[in-house]
């Protein structure tokens, strides 16, 4: 992809935009000095914009009303402790899912609309809490989608080349059914465990038949029990356990049937122990659907690749699910950087920022909108 001048010039703001984020990384809804930071960039730019919680959302007029396209960035980090070596690196938390260059993307390219204006009438949407706590919802239920028509965002990639792109006609993302087990039993002496009921051993055997839940579609679904608590002394039968799990799907109907056959493993272990159980679901995300339509839209100003759906999660999904909308992968990986996702190593060349900045730049100039959707009303 070619970089144009006006996207070029930009390149210094990107690197002390993304810089000053990375070096104050905030969690999901405590995002306050981010906000603020995001608001001040933006009353210089003379764009107005509304708060909600400390998200932001900001609109730019076009040459054209009557149709407006979205653009979104998240803006949280994750409480890792960073050991990439960056001066800029913070001591408490990291931007190690890349949001800092989202964020860094969508200012920049605030930016240029005051330069270039857009095509179309153009919403900005600056989302706090991706990071589980269900900002994207928080954020549509506010408004911030209300009249939007088609919506954009990118998403950095450490497996794929710095520049290039990636996304998916359908499902991109999975979703996710974040759910925990409570296993109540009865204490006892372990030489007497014959007058207890054991909690711990109910939940080592609901964790070894986990996989049944993926019983029938079980490339389409993955089930992972990540921490289990449970007992008091070594000597004692546990009385409780509890096991945190997570469930992801890309077709909605194998999260039911899934699920189902969870309780039913659960049936069986009750009734072979006489443990009780008690299912508690910690929230539902939707998997990400990119629509066909966006997506040729995308095609038609840059080169995008076709790229397997993944077990990940991702809450732009609760857009998607309103008005068409395309999320694509942006490569970040070069001879210096590859580190994952999410870990203390994570990092990036700003230099891939311009190729993201670009993208936005030439969709909003791009006549080749699409009528549909639905006005962004949840």
């Amino acid at each position: 992809m070619e970089i144009s001048a006006e996207v070029q010039s930009l390149f210094d703001t990107l690197v002390v935009t993304r810089r000053a984020l990375h070096a104050m990384p905030e969690l999901s809804e405590q995002e306050f000095k981010t906000s603020d930071y995001i608001a001040a960039r933006l009353k210089a730019l003379g764009i107005r914009f509304r708060r909600i919680h400390t998200g932001l959302v900001a609109d730019v007029k076009g040459e054209e009303s009557g149709h407006t396209v979205g653009y979104r960035a998240d803006i949280d980090a994750l409480p890792v402790t960073e050991k990439s070596g960056e001066p800029f690196a913070a001591a408490v938390n990291m931007h190690a899912c890349g949001h800092d260059g989202h964020t860094a993307m969508l200012l920049a390219f605030a930016e240029l609309l005051t330069r270039c204006r857009p095509l179309y009438d153009t919403r900005l949407i600056f989302q706090f809490g991706e990071e589980g706590t269900g900002g994207a919802e928080k954020m549509i239920e506010a408004g911030a989608l209300d009249g939007v028509d088609e919506i954009y965002a990118f998403h950095l990639c450490p497996e794929l080349d710095k520049g290039k792109l990636a996304s998916a006609d359908g499902p991109l993302f999975a979703g996710t059914v974040e759910f925990d087990v409570t296993f109540t039993g009865l204490a006892a002496h372990c030489a007497a465990r014959e007058q207890g009921r054991d909690a711990l051993g109910a939940a080592v055997s609901f964790v070894s038949r986990l996989p049944e839940m993926n019983a029938g579609f079980a490339s389409n679904t993955l089930a992972h029990a990540g921490r289990l608590d449970a007992g008091t002394a070594r000597n004692i039968v546990a009385d409780r356990a509890l096991v945190e799990c997570t469930y992801r799907f890309f077709d909605p109907a194998h999260m039911e049937a899934g699920m189902m056959n969870a309780e039913r493993v659960l049936t069986d272990i009750t009734a072979a122990t006489g443990v009780s159980h008690d299912l508690t679901v910690q929230s539902v995300y939707d998997p990400l659907i990119v629509d066909g339509r966006a997506l040729r839209r995308l095609r038609e100003v840059v080169t995008v690749e076709t790229c397997a759906p993944r077990f990940t999660s991702e809450d732009f999904s609760a857009y998607c699910k309103r008005v068409p909308g395309c999320l694509a992968w942006l490569g970040i990986r070069d001879a210096k950087y590859g580190a994952p996702l999410h870990s203390d190593t994570f990092g990036f060349d700003e230099q891939a920022l311009l190729y993201g900045v670009e993208t936005f730049y030439r969709l909003s100039r791009a006549r080749n909108r699409f009528i549909g959707g639905g006005r962004g009303k949840p």
